[in-house]
């Protein structure tokens, strides 16, 4: 068996239905930005999240972008993860304020309390990584991308702090075909902003332009997909859960599974254990025909272009963590069949 860490096609597939007559309603249309179908998924999207406020972009990059635009003013200084994905802290820079990194929780892999007390900022944006939601001070903006109906007390990612930053990124929980992304939020002010800032900076009735902006639709066509799957989100997540709690029950004890503190409920957008000879092991599964990948191989400063937000040992759980982590196949697709061979082929190889 070949097993490939990600196989989109077969969600896809089995809403052929739904997806064509996305298509046709937008073709018939003969709107394709700004339209009904955007509309609809904005107003869907955030009765499934629980606020009054889904503002939708062109990807998750400019979410979190935007969100930064509407929430601080230019030269802020705002925390983010050292450990993390790139697009979070390049959307930082491009919002026009500054990063400053933070070390991060062993057990959640994001950011705590304790590792944001170390730093004295204007602000924070906050990582759920890997779908598990992390601590959210107030104020704060989250980064939902792989956090799509996670939750902490039955409060959803993206309700936590001011506003939540979510992605659609086809690999993501609540994937499209293309790129595509939302800001959620309650706050009146941050949602006007943000509709400004999307589309160049103009009013909503397009008779002056307030502050800067950028071009970040949302097409009429990716909308549309969103909304023939946001209905099957929960279940598809229930479905991620369950490949999750399987794979840690059987593989606890050989590799450090992803724990879920008391409270909480991941999204498991991916399942990330750690290895000591992580890189050992992805060559062996890979030999063994499973595909895996690293979320993510370097903390940010230790990419060349970081490299002066922090030295070496500077953010030693996130250095470790980057030394250590593996994503296995994951994704409410996989076969038990599947999940029995990438089970077997970490028991073989740890």
């Amino acid at each position: 068996m070949t097993l490939p860490f990600v196989s989109l096609a077969p969600q896809n597939v089995a809403l052929l239905p739904e997806l064509a007559a996305a298509f046709v309603r937008v073709a018939q249309s003969g709107r394709y930005l700004f339209g009904a179908e955007l509309a609809a998924f904005e107003s869907e999207c955030a009765a499934a999240i629980g606020v009054r406020h889904v503002v939708g972009l062109a990807s998750g990059t400019d979410a979190c972008e935007v969100a930064l635009r509407a929430r601080f003013p230019r030269g802020s200084r705002v925390s983010t993860p050292a450990f993390g994905a790139v697009p979070t802290i390049n959307a930082i820079v491009a919002a026009g304020v500054e990063p400053v990194l933070v070390d991060v929780d062993a057990v959640t892999r994001g950011v705590s309390v304790e590792t944001l007390a170390r730093v004295q900022v204007d602000g924070h944006i906050v990582v759920h990584m890997f779908g598990q939601p992390c601590f959210v001070p107030v104020g704060a903006i989250e980064d939902c991308a792989h956090a799509q109906g996670a939750s902490v007390g039955g409060a959803q990612a993206g309700t936590l702090g001011l506003a939540g930053a979510f992605s659609a990124f086809p690999t993501k929980c609540l994937g499209t075909m293309g790129d595509g992304g939302w800001i959620a939020t309650d706050d009146d002010a941050l949602a006007e902003k943000a509709r400004r800032i999307r589309h160049y900076g103009f009013t909503e009735d397009r008779s002056d332009v307030q502050g800067d902006g950028i071009n970040s639709r949302m097409s009429e066509l990716q909308a549309a997909i969103l909304r023939a799957k946001l209905p099957h989100l929960e279940a598809w997540n229930a479905r991620r859960r369950a490949i999750a709690a399987r794979y840690s029950a059987e593989l606890r004890g050989r590799v450090t599974v992803p724990a879920e503190p008391d409270g909480t409920r991941g999204s498991f957008h991916v399942y990330v254990i750690e290895y000591a000879e992580r890189d050992r092991l992805a060559t062996a599964l890979a030999a063994r025909g499973v595909g895996v990948m690293t979320h993510y191989a370097k903390a940010l400063h230790e990419y060349e272009r970081w490299a002066h937000l922090g030295e070496h040992d500077a953010f030693p759980v996130s250095e470790r963590l980057a030394r250590t982590v593996l994503s296995l196949p994951c994704y409410p697709e996989l076969r038990e069949d599947e999940q029995d061979a990438v089970i077997a082929a970490v028991k073989e190889a740890t």
